[in-house]
């Protein structure tokens, strides 16, 4: 059995590859080393004692290569503080609209008294109003402070980190003091290919008007000022990946190049040559992402047999895109466009076949063809459904149905527009008229995407499944294709095990226990209390990014959410669930929310939920919401106290909260002297104001007399801290431990670190 050599190695060595760069970053530190060192060792035992066979040695080689090329892409980096910087600008700045801060990535930084060069995210606000911002190719100086960028510090949520490495980006500066840039009064890109982008950007938007953001997605995967409510309309009717550059976009592409060269009559090798050169020079031009890359290797590799004579396989060839991509940028494995992309090319190679087989049955031309294009559609959405409900927690029914008309529609749309912009850098007046065009069927395009996503049917949310589940229905998927030997009823046997197995151990191990999360959002707050499958949300924080992922992630809705006060930092989140479209029961305000001074961005978006149509309701001390095991008091604000001219934090909700028997004080952002009229005896405190000098003064503590504190902050005062350890409390805070999470079960609490 060791002697036996399986064909498709390289299909082997790329999965042995990615699983080494899967285990690269899991394992940190000195434990990435030893794993090395013990898969070295395992070679030589394997090489030793298998005399006849290398494949398993191999397999071990590729796991280590992995580990280590996953290792070299996250290098050490340099100690936070404050340097002296010198870096060249790369790519366009662009003005955050949230902050007004200034963003732009940064290659070859040095920092004073460090030998290595890094990349960078660099962030800071203009120095004044009309301050020139950095251009691509400048050199810049500067003193700024570098940090670290936070991984992942809540369950289910954005990892900054990872998506900073997926970019090629490892450091993060903030600040711009003593800003020079050189050559000063530049006013172009210094790379070429962004002036190019530009100017064709200009030019779609000359010949398209109105749709030439849709035209700038299609053709350069530029979807910066494609309208939100579009693009929102093109996930829920499925059909999302049609605005990301991939293997579609790169088979029209490359058709047309065909039908170009053909008419020259050259030889298979020149023809070849030249359509890859085309094609790779296309890549760089829309962004080279992953799924445009695997398109191009993937076409190469095609057309290499045509040149050799030689029938090329499928998987091999999906096999070594793999493996090219993983070698130049390993921490693609772990970004959504990457597994969605390799999933539906997979799912089309492996459980194609057999649905062209049958397809090809039909007599009818227009019905075969009709068949086969909803056969690709279903095998492409079936590879590429697991990681689509991971990451976006919804599955479309609507793309199942409409995916083949749209893909129809812009495999005639986009020839077009390339005509048009090939024609307009040669006559302007018949360029226009193809663009009319173009704009007539864009018109068309979107009607039809509208109209598809807004069926009730177009989508449905989905759970984010345990590993092992995912492992088990990879491992089902792959028994239904001809890979495998198996006979009939043993596969159906195998199915049915695998699934009913997974959700036998999800049923089992599903935590009943009552659970109060404090979520690790900065300076802001946002926290979940679980009492089966009921959800209370209290604050959502300023982006409620990470509360929504963590709801869809749960398959959870927020049955109550609970707004202590109406400041961006506690209330600005729900614009973010409602986007996402997280099922809302009731929202409640203080009755004293928007008597105090509120800002329009919190007064919009608790309009939005109104029209919506989730139902709003004020509560006030002496009310008391919950649930079966969890019980929600009102200690604060009293109906008719509030301020028009005082602060909202002092008029915010404190809540006593009984989780199970376990009594926790939410104190919202309520300081000074409001707080004593909340102070109630409680095992927990949750601090106020996220550890203000302010907040949580000696006469509350010998009130309150907790056992422990939490803290929502990015950093509490040092007085606070000082007070709380005098009385003899342990502090935990979401800036050291991330999301925390306090487990009650019959008056016994236990807590959890996310990040320990």
């Amino acid at each position: 059995m060791l002697s036996y050599r399986p064909r498709r190695w390289l299909v082997h060595l790329a999965l042995a590859f990615g699983t080494g760069i899967f285990l690269g970053w899991k394992v940190r530190g000195a434990a990435l080393w030893l794993a090395g060192l013990g898969i070295c060792l395992l070679c030589g035992l394997l090489l030793r004692g298998l005399r006849k066979s290398v494949y398993l040695p191999c397999m071990a080689a590729a796991v280590l290569l992995g580990l280590l090329r996953c290792g070299a892409a996250q290098p050490v980096l340099p100690p936070a503080g404050s340097y002296a910087v010198s870096a060249r600008v790369n790519g366009e700045a662009v003005v955050r609209e949230k902050d007004g801060r200034v963003a732009v990535y940064l290659t070859g930084v040095r920092l004073a008294g460090v030998r290595q060069a890094y990349d960078a995210y660099w962030t800071y606000w203009p120095q004044t109003p009309d301050a020139p911002l950095p251009m691509d190719g400048q050199t810049v100086t500067f003193t700024g402070n570098v940090y670290h960028p936070m991984g992942q510090s809540n369950p289910h949520g954005f990892d900054f980190r990872l998506y900073l490495l997926q970019k090629g980006v490892e450091l993060g500066i903030t600040g711009c003091d003593g800003m020079t840039l050189a050559p000063q009064g530049q006013t172009t890109f210094g790379n070429v290919l962004l002036r190019l982008r530009k100017g064709l950007r200009v030019r779609l938007d000359a010949l398209l008007g109105e749709h030439g953001s849709l035209a700038a997605a299609l053709i350069l995967n530029d979807k910066s000022d494609l309208p939100e409510d579009l693009a929102e309309s093109f996930r829920l009717a499925g059909v999302a990946h049609v605005l990301a550059v991939s293997g579609l976009h790169v088979m029209i592409l490359f058709s047309c190049i065909l039908a170009l060269l053909r008419r020259f009559s050259p030889s298979q090798a020149v023809l070849t040559a030249v359509s890859a050169v085309l094609l790779m020079l296309y890549g760089f031009l829309a962004g080279m992402q992953a799924a445009i890359l695997r398109a191009v290797l993937l076409m190469a590799y095609i057309q290499s047999g045509h040149i050799v004579r030689r029938r090329t396989d499928q998987l091999t060839a999906l096999a070594t895109a793999f493996l090219v991509i993983l070698l130049l940028r390993p921490i693609d494995l772990l970004s959504a466009g990457f597994q969605m992309s390799f999933g539906a090319v997979l799912g089309l190679i492996m459980l194609g076949d057999r649905v062209n087989c049958r397809a090809r049955r039909v007599r009818r031309p227009w019905l075969r063809r009709l068949a086969q294009a909803y056969g690709s559609t279903l095998c492409a959405s079936l590879g590429a459904a697991l990681p689509v409900a991971w990451y976006y927690h919804r599955l479309s029914l609507a793309g199942l149905i409409f995916s083949p008309i749209i893909v129809a529609l812009v495999t005639v749309l986009l020839p077009l527009m390339l005509l048009a912009l090939a024609v307009s850098f040669v006559w302007m007046a018949p360029g226009l008229l193809l663009g009319k065009v173009a704009s007539l069927l864009c018109t068309l395009l979107t009607a039809a995407v509208r109209w598809s996503g807004s069926l009730p049917f177009a989508a449905f949310t989905v759970p984010r499944l345990p590993f092992y589940a995912m492992i088990a229905a990879v491992a089902a998927l792959v028994l239904c294709t001809r890979y495998v030997g198996f006979r009939t009823v043993t596969r159906a046997a195998a199915v049915f095990l695998l699934l009913a197995g997974s959700a036998g151990v999800m049923l089992l191990t599903r935590n009943t226990a009552v659970r109060y999360i404090q979520f690790s959002m900065g300076s802001a707050d946002a926290a979940v209390i679980e009492d089966g499958d009921r959800t209370i949300v209290i604050d959502v924080g300023e982006n409620g990014g990470d509360v929504a992922s963590y709801l869809l992630s749960e398959g959870r809705r927020a049955d109550m959410v609970i707004l202590s006060h109406l400041h961006a930092d506690h209330t600005l989140g729900l614009g973010e669930l409602l986007r996402q479209r997280v099922p809302i029961g009731t929202v409640y305000l203080s009755t004293e929310a928007l008597v105090t001074p509120v800002a329009e961005s919190c007064r919009q978006v608790l309009d939005q939920a109104r029209r919506a149509g989730i139902e709003i309701r004020t509560i006030s001390a002496g009310d008391s919401l919950g649930t079966d095991r969890v019980t929600l008091d009102v200690l604060w604000p009293e109906q008719g106290g509030g301020n028009p001219l005082g602060n909202g934090n002092d008029f915010a909700l404190a809540l006593l909260i009984d989780l199970d028997g376990v009594s926790l004080l939410q104190m919202s952002d309520v300081s000074g002297p409001y707080e004593l009229r909340a102070a109630q005896p409680a095992q927990v405190l949750r601090v106020a104001h996220h550890g203000s000098a302010f907040s949580t003064g000696q006469p509350f503590l010998d009130r309150v007399s907790p056992s422990l504190a939490l803290i929502s902050t990015r950093k509490a005062s040092a007085a606070t801290l000082e007070r709380l350890a005098a009385a003899g409390v342990p502090v935990y805070d979401t800036n050291a431990g991330g999301a925390l999470t306090l487990t009650a079960r019959d008056g016994q609490a236990a807590l959890r670190c996310f990040l320990k």
